[in-house]
């Protein structure tokens, strides 16, 4: 062994991230080791003794040793580790191995002799909880899947104590936070579990800018514990320049003690979409005037509704539910290209967007899903995957004026890495809206991605195949005084069938579970498929000619992408964190096109960077 002493350097920081300017230096020492490697062993002769909860092969295959293999000490303690899992699961708390090795110097075997002390197999006598303020015993107790005067099984313990960090009431409920005392003379064992209660109620005064919401200022109220109960209550009273809210929502977890969850919402929202300020590069004066596109208004829309929800878990972490919305709705402000682009177009209700300034829709929505979840926390998930599919139908049977089906999917995959410091986290989804009849459904129904919660470096809703539409604008010539309709081009954005979204984060805390640090990238796009739902009829004395739905080049076809970091900051008047972006955009349109009708250029430039802030989690 040789020891030698090294210049002055500069320790790594922790989590590996520099900081400009800082220059600590310390002595440190290179260490160089002479290995003798010696023989290499195999695996000989594997007996087992004292074994008698199962039998010998059983444990052998648990352990997985088998004759002939290059011995492996790592792997040894691994198959321990699973054999005291399945013993674990019998209620042999203090089940020990003791392995014996005999090494055959001529033919390098080792021979493993492991004897097995079983001990004493357990019943649980008595469950007991502290630190349990608020929360009622009957609410932890029901998602023990161990009960008391049964066989204790370490396994369902583990599925126990993640049930418990699945409802969010608690700090992070660990092993260690369970006290489990065998007695010393009777086959029993009793449980202390240990836990800290978080604070169930949030009532909060917010207010600010985002990307999505434009200036806005509300009040919230919110637990998911109330009276401790395991019910969630929710009150939200937001208004802003773009988007106002006001909801009421009420969940029971158990209806008479059952495993049924019961629920409603009642809700009045408003958004105000403006696509001047989503429409980055379309530049106005590059077209002729009195287009609107200088103040171009996409649409405004406010629903008022009410939701009642059920759900049942069939089996352990699986969860079948069933919705029931009704929604009323009003569209107004809706911008001169898409009115007239839409007008054309066959849809549901042939009077939704002719005449008038505003239109009513009428949805009676009825949404059946499936759930399975191992996720481990649902505000700071750190290792588990989810799936969840939806499959929502509307009209029909159920009434109103709409009628579509529109199944949805989504896959959330959380793994603990750098020895549980960090997470990598994973979103996958994609989701397909179909009418009945092939009649085009309302045009806001349509799917349009883009902004702080799928794509986050591209604007708010810009996403979409984009088509075009040939308008008339009445000109009046200076010498004749006589007007007369002049034709240009107009685009809009049709919304897609089709969008698939995926998501990658890897979440860094730098203090604590408040400052985190996420590079990211997102990537997917929205497509029409259905062609024909698109195809405009246009009526002219003695003639009806059908258009079939055209798109600008690349605004059908292929993936956006964007990628950056993003800093988030947990602040104690919300339940979500504050969020800073700075994205790359590496796949994005960003060329001219030419007018078919008039020939004059315009632009679609998506940007190439972009800096947003809001608050919540993309995922």
């Amino acid at each position: 062994m040789v020891y030698r002493t090294l210049p002055l350097i500069k320790p790594p920081l922790p989590y590996g991230i520099p900081l400009p300017f800082w220059k600590k230096q310390v002595n440190r020492y290179r260490i160089t080791l002479k290995i003798e490697e010696n023989d290499q062993y195999k695996i000989g002769d594997v007996k087992v003794t004292g074994a008698r909860e199962f039998n010998e092969n059983a444990i052998k295959a648990i352990l997985g040793l088998v004759p002939g293999q290059v011995f492996n000490e790592s792997k040894l303690r691994t198959g321990f580790d699973n054999l005291k899992k399945l013993y674990g699961s019998r209620g042999y708390v203090n089940f020990t191995p003791v392995p014996a090795q005999d090494f055959d110097e001529e033919k390098k075997l080792v021979n493993l002799t492991i004897n097995i002390d079983e001990d004493r197999q357990f019943t649980v006598n008595r469950i007991t909880f502290s630190g349990n303020v608020t929360t009622r015993d009957k609410v932890i107790r029901r998602e023990i899947l161990v009960d008391e005067g049964q066989v204790f099984n370490a396994s369902l313990w583990d599925l126990s104590l993640l049930r418990l960090n699945q409802l969010g009431y608690f700090e992070e409920v660990k092993s260690e936070d369970a006290e489990i005392k065998p007695s010393p003379t009777a086959s029993t064992l009793d449980i202390d579990l240990r836990l800290k209660e978080k604070g169930r109620n949030s009532i909060g005064f917010n207010g600010g800018v985002s990307g999505i919401g434009g200036s806005f200022l509300g009040l919230s109220y919110e637990t998911n514990n109330f009276l401790g109960l395991g019910e969630s209550l929710g009150v939200t009273l937001q208004g802003g320049t773009r988007q106002s809210q006001y909801a009421l929502n009420f969940t029971e977890p158990y209806i008479y003690d059952r495993p049924v969850s019961l629920g409603f919402s009642v809700y009045h929202t408003s958004f105000r979409y403006d696509q001047a300020r989503e429409l980055f590069g379309l530049n106005p004066s590059s077209l002729p005037q009195g287009l609107g596109l200088e103040n171009r208004l996409n649409f405004e829309q406010q629903h008022t509704g009410m939701t009642l929800s059920t759900s049942y878990p069939p089996k352990l972490f699986h969860r079948l539910g069933l919705s029931y919305i009704f929604d009323n709705s009003e569209t107004a402000g809706i911008n001169p290209a898409t009115k007239e682009y839409f007008a054309a177009v066959a849809s549901q209700n042939q009077n939704s967007l002719v005449g008038g300034n505003f239109t009513t829709y009428h949805a009676r929505r009825l949404a059946p899903s499936y759930t399975y979840s191992t996720v481990n926390n649902p505000y700071r998930p750190t290792s588990g995957h989810s799936f969840t599919a939806t499959f929502e139908f509307t009209g029909g049977f159920l009434g109103g004026d709409i009628n579509f089906y529109r199944p949805s999917g989504e896959f959330r995959y959380y793994k603990p890495v750098n020895n549980g410091r960090n997470t990598l986290a994973i979103r996958a989804m994609g989701s397909f809206i179909q009418s009945f009849t092939n009649l085009s459904v309302p045009f806001y129904e349509r799917m349009f991605v883009g902004g702080d919660f799928d794509i986050r470096g591209f604007d708010f809703r810009t996403l979409t195949p984009i088509s075009f539409i040939t308008r008339t604008l009445p000109v009046t010539d200076p010498i004749t005084s006589k007007t007369m309709n002049k034709p240009y081009d107009d685009i809009v954005y049709v919304g897609g069938d089709t969008q698939a979204i995926f998501n990658l984060e890897y979440r860094i805390p730098l203090i604590g579970q408040t400052v985190s640090l996420v590079p990211f990238l997102d990537t997917g796009n929205t497509w029409v498929l259905k062609k024909a739902e698109l195809e405009r009829k246009i009526v002219s004395p003695g003639l009806i000619e059908t258009l079939p739905a055209q798109f600008l080049p690349g605004t059908n076809s292929g993936l956006r992408m964007s990628t950056g970091i993003e800093l988030q900051i947990v602040l104690p008047v919300l339940n979500a964190p504050f969020r800073i972006d700075f994205a790359f955009n590496p796949a994005r349109i960003d060329r001219n096109f030419i007018g078919p009708v008039t020939g004059i250029p315009f632009g679609i430039h998506q940007p190439a960077h972009d800096f947003k802030f809001t608050v919540g989690r993309t995922f």
